[in-house]
């Protein structure tokens, strides 16, 4: 029997409903009414989030995936066979599933943008330069995690999401990373300031501050977007509160890369928006921020360079000595620091052993050579000409100034922290993509 189509706001959907989808949620239905009645809760979070995925897959997969992106130290699970295994690993492969099984089944399939070919490209060569790499191993140890990122993004890109599904994609960006910054806030101010740099714990340790302010800069860029563009006094006032306390938790972090990729987020959102007074709103409470600064942040915010960026300088002398050797065709997928180690008596300070890049341009020249670093330079060039210039809605623009900024923010943060291999980089860039694809095949803002 043919099966007609209708288009709406979340694409393309089949008019009857398949018989299995049907059966699986009327099975669902009595399920959860039964657990309900025995009182079993855990399994009736389970059944929800069954139910959920039936009915709203994009946003419950990508959305999740989005949410728990800032909470990812907190989700290593100790009796895996890694240590880097976490649950947002888990999630992402299932995103990577249901995102183009949707698509698939909906008929949602559509051509990547040419930005996706540079970053395949990107892919491509960074695997192939494990032929070559000074330590194989490393570079194959580093493949898998590299195609997962390249996999998803390929996997958000290539299918047509809608309006509706990327604003609760949006919401639950910007609310993963209000509560990821309201817990590590609580943490400070518990201890008294005891804990010095703010970040959030990992088993018994702390997990990195540098790496938990980049995972927040998607987050508030967007809710400054929102505070900019709603129009509802009650709504502008939580999304003035959440930019609030995601800009306390990214200066409590103390990190300085994060500290400059929030100087080019205002910069931008100053820039594209052409001095708008409202943008004094989310910048003024940004910048109020700093008035709960313990003076461990001005202390380093003043080393900065009596410290060479905490040595940052001198890996950066030695990395580029090593590219005399390795600037054609490079050391191999994650082998900086074996180039490092080749070159560390070339910089008049001791800057250690193995180290890495703390920068992913760098990083890109010494592993993957000219030919990498020009499909980096590439596929970069390619997204950020993808964004349109602001039109005179207000409220559009707004909402693709955030992701733009939010991009142009990471990328700062890129000079000095190794962050090509982390899931926020790769998911801030598949999201933009979205976000400027649902602009352009729909007039309406994208209202969340």
């Amino acid at each position: 029997m043919p099966i007609t189509t209708i288009r709406d706001n979340h694409g393309i959907f089949s008019e009857k409903m398949s018989l299995g989808l049907v059966t699986a949620l009327v099975a669902t239905a009595c399920s959860l009414g039964w657990m309900i009645a025995s009182e079993n809760w855990f399994f009736v979070a389970a059944a929800c989030g069954l139910l959920l995925l039936l009915v709203r897959p994009i946003e419950a997969v990508l959305g999740l995936y989005a949410f728990l992106i800032p909470f990812e130290s907190m989700t290593t699970m100790e009796n895996s066979t890694g240590p880097t295994a976490t649950l947002l690993r888990y999630v992402g492969l299932l995103a990577i599933l249901m995102t183009l099984v949707v698509g698939w089944l909906r008929k949602r399939i559509v051509r990547p943008p040419q930005t996706a070919m540079f970053w395949s490209l990107f892919i491509v060569w960074g695997a192939a330069s494990s032929l070559w790499a000074i330590n194989p191993a490393m570079a194959l140890h580093r493949i898998p995690t590299a195609l997962g990122l390249w996999l998803l993004y390929m996997a958000m890109v290539s299918v047509q999401i809608s309006t509706k599904e990327l604003s609760w994609i949006t919401l639950l960006t910007i609310l993963g990373g209000t509560g990821a910054s309201v817990y590590s806030a609580y943490l400070f101010i518990q201890s008294g300031g005891a804990i010095g740099r703010v970040s959030l714990t990992e088993g018994s340790t702390q997990s990195d501050p540098n790496f938990f302010a980049l995972t927040l800069l998607l987050p508030l860029s967007l809710a400054c977007g929102e505070v900019l563009s709603s129009r509802a006094i009650l709504r502008k006032s939580l999304f003035v509160a959440a930019t609030a306390v995601i800009a306390l938790a990214v200066f409590l972090t103390m990190s300085r890369g994060a500290l400059a990729a929030v100087g080019a987020i205002t910069v931008v959102f100053l820039f594209r928006l052409r001095l708008n007074w409202r943008l004094f709103i989310p910048v003024v409470i940004a910048g109020a921020a700093l008035l709960f600064m313990p003076r461990l942040f001005f202390e380093r915010m003043h080393e900065a360079s009596t410290s060479r960026l905490a040595g940052r300088q001198d890996i950066w002398q030695i990395g580029i000595h090593s590219l005399k050797s390795y600037g054609a065709f490079g050391a191999g997928l994650d082998n900086f620091s074996n180039a490092f180690q080749k070159y560390a008596g070339t910089s008049l300070f001791f800057a250690g052993d193995q180290r890495d890049s703390h920068n992913i341009y760098l990083a890109t020249s010494v592993e993957f050579g000219i030919v990498g670093t020009l499909f980096l330079f590439a596929a970069v060039r390619s997204h950020l000409r993808a964004f349109p210039r602001p039109s005179r809605n207000s409220l559009n623009s707004a909402r693709l100034v955030a992701f733009e900024a939010a991009c142009w923010g990471i990328l700062t943060a890129g000079f000095t922290l190794s962050i090509l291999w982390r899931k926020a980089f790769w998911f801030a860039l598949a999201l933009s993509v979205v976000a400027v694809r649902v602009s352009r095949e729909n007039e309406q803002p994208l209202e969340i």
